[in-house]
């Protein structure tokens, strides 16, 4: 059994709370002063979700924080995808830094145009295919950075692998990954989730240096790459059953619908984490979502309350994962995990009683653009 599989089967994480800088510059520090040779990494409700497997050696502060809190307490894997890391023992730069002011909330322009309000899964597929046609895109440069503003949900009852409580708290964050992921920066400051359009805020930004890497499941996310696979769904499906085949490093496991819909939605939800998804392979995914068997259409509200289009998969009999895309611009715009059942987690921290209704994880993507330095906004 590989690290990934034994990951997958170990639910239960105990609430912690969020690291503080001082803690996260420790463990850069000591990271810098001898790393390890390997070792995982989990992501954490209440942070963006991480799925990555650096190609070469580097580290970053997300990492570091990810880490932060998984020697803080986590004894196993999340319920979404796990992640391990590889790193050379490499002395790593200080991250930089630089004061910043903006408007997070001014608009931002769409990456395709609209075509129509999609109202069905095969309008949505439709409509996706004849926008991207219209505006196929252009190739971000290696050196532009993806800008995302999210927003996740928080519980007071804890944030670990899944959301212990009610989520009764909001965490707003503005993050930079540079295209080729060696390098990325978060705002330190403080943004309310009732923010105004006009409202100037004022923080840090931090910049740190990365590793380069993909998500788990795909040997890369390249424009180049993902822009040249396959149109048609089945031969789509073909590609991503090989990428995650048993023996390939970070495969994504389960039975063969259960592992391409993951496949797709942690390639969807890696917006959050820097992926630039072509609107072509967008189109041709939500194809490949109306065969699939197992998924399912209805009415989804992302955690900002805006309507989509959702698209979901019950998993292990028991929880919900649900996409839910924008349906006048096609694209990504938030998740949620919720249970269906009752159910009890027996992980090596304990066991832990999830009640039916429980949400589990729910976040936003409130904007994406490619911009061209840290701090830009759209």
């Amino acid at each position: 059994m590989n690290e990934l599989d034994l990951l997958s089967e170990l639910w239960d994480e105990v609430p912690l709370t969020a690291p503080s800088r001082a803690a996260e510059e420790a463990v850069l520090a000591a990271i810098s002063r001898e790393a390890p040779r390997r070792g995982p990494a989990l992501w954490i409700p209440g942070r963006r979700p991480i799925s990555s497997v650096p190609q070469r050696a580097g580290w970053s502060r997300r990492r570091a924080r990810a880490l932060v809190l998984a020697t803080s307490g986590l004894a196993a894997a999340s319920l979404a995808v796990a992640f391990a890391v590889d790193w050379a023992p490499k002395p790593v730069p200080p991250a930089q830094h630089f004061a910043w002011s903006g408007y997070p909330n001014a608009p931002t322009g769409l990456r395709v145009p609209s075509v129509g309000r999609a109202r069905t899964l095969n309008q949505l597929a439709d409509y996706a295919t004849r926008a991207a046609a219209l505006a196929p895109g252009r190739p971000p440069r290696p050196h532009q950075w993806v800008f995302m503003k999210t927003e996740v949900a928080t519980s007071s009852a804890g944030n670990g692998g899944f959301l212990f409580g009610p989520p009764d708290g909001l965490a707003i964050g503005l993050e930079w990954i540079r295209v080729d992921w060696r390098e990325d920066a978060t705002l330190d400051a403080n943004i309310p989730a009732t923010l105004r359009p006009g409202q100037l805020v004022h923080g840090t930004v931090w910049i740190s240096p990365d590793g380069g890497g993909t998500l788990c499941g795909w040997p890369s996310i390249s424009y180049r790459y993902l822009n040249s696979l396959p149109a048609d769904p089945a031969d789509l499906a073909s590609v991503i059953r090989a990428n995650n085949a048993t023996g390939v490093q970070c495969h994504l496991p389960g039975p063969d619908n259960v592992m391409i819909f993951e496949a797709i939605r942690t390639l969807l939800q890696g917006e959050t984490e820097g992926a630039w998804v072509p609107a072509r392979l967008a189109a041709n995914m939500y194809r490949l979502l109306q065969r699939l068997p197992g998924v399912r259409f209805d009415a989804g509200v992302d955690l900002a309350g805006r309507s989509g289009i959702g698209l979901y998969m019950v998993e292990g009999s028991w929880h919900k994962e649900e996409l839910v895309i924008d349906p006048m611009t096609y694209q990504f715009m938030g998740s949620e995990t919720i249970a269906v059942h009752d159910h009890v987690s027996v992980g090596i921290d304990g066991t832990r009683h999830i009640k039916a209704g429980q949400i589990l994880g729910w976040m936003a993507l409130l904007s994406t653009a490619i911009v061209d330095r840290p701090g830009q906004l759209p």
